[in-house]
């Protein structure tokens, strides 16, 4: 076993107390005892509704779902925080989550995680209306997803409220860097990328296979995708010159 392996499973076995109840609190017993879940430093503030797994291969597996190792040293060595109020959140395959990271779970959403979702370190997810994931999400540092704003404005024209809430649907293989916000009502296709800092809105241009950005967001380069096979640069890698 090389020393990789051995550090997870020291990190796994320091919070292997929350991490159990948090596995038979949500899982069936036959799910449970494998493990799925990983916690690591979790903060637990509230541990109500659901959680399914229906992974799309069919195999439930332990450390599938990881929340809260360190993924990036910039960020604060935190884990994670769980705050579900009677939501149901779907996990249908691998999901890792980085440190220093919070979810907010309201009473009635949904939120709908598919395959190999993956994020670095300080990914907040605050879900009150109903959010899906398509295969291959990724986020970058510090970014925020939420599908409420909390505080709706009203019209002093029309006499209405305007919206302030709405369903997110993000398609697979989406791309979102360091700092993006992900507002309410937002659907984009597969195949986006959304630069540093892009605050995406369900009136901004989405488009697969380039990359949007600025403000207001435009895109910024054509014809391009994310291969995830080669998708980050090694600087640890030595040096063959």
């Amino acid at each position: 076993m090389n020393k990789k392996k051995i550090r997870r499973y020291l990190q796994e076995l320091r919070y292997i107390v929350p991490t159990l109840y948090f596995n038979f609190h949500y899982l069936p017993f036959r799910q449970a005892v494998r493990l799925p879940v990983v916690l690591y430093k979790p903060h637990l503030l509230a541990c109500k509704g659901k959680i399914r797994l229906e992974p799309e291969d069919g195999r439930i597996r332990h450390g599938m779902i990881r929340l809260g190792f360190l993924n990036s040293s910039i960020y604060p060595n935190h884990g994670i925080t769980w705050e579900n109020k009677g939501g149901t959140v779907i996990f249908r395959g691998k999901c890792l989550i980085g440190n220093d990271s919070y979810l907010s779970i309201g009473k009635k959403t949904t939120i709908d995680i598919h395959m190999d979702f993956k994020t670095t370190a300080g990914l907040k997810i605050i879900s009150y209306i109903g959010m899906k994931f398509g295969k291959h999400t990724r986020f970058g540092w510090g970014c925020t997803v939420m599908d409420t704003n909390f505080h709706p404005l009203f019209d002093m024209v029309t006499k209405e409220f305007k919206p302030a809430d709405g369903p997110i649907e993000i398609g697979d293989y989406n791309w979102f860097s360091t700092g993006c916000k992900v507002m309410h009502s937002v659907t984009t296709p597969e195949r986006c990328i959304f630069g540093m800092g892009t605050v995406v809105t369900r009136g901004c241009v989405k488009k697969s296979y380039c990359v949007m950005g600025e403000s207001p967001v435009r895109i910024l380069s054509e014809n391009v995708m994310l291969d995830f096979e080669h998708d980050t640069l090694n600087y640890d890698r030595k040096s063959t010159d």
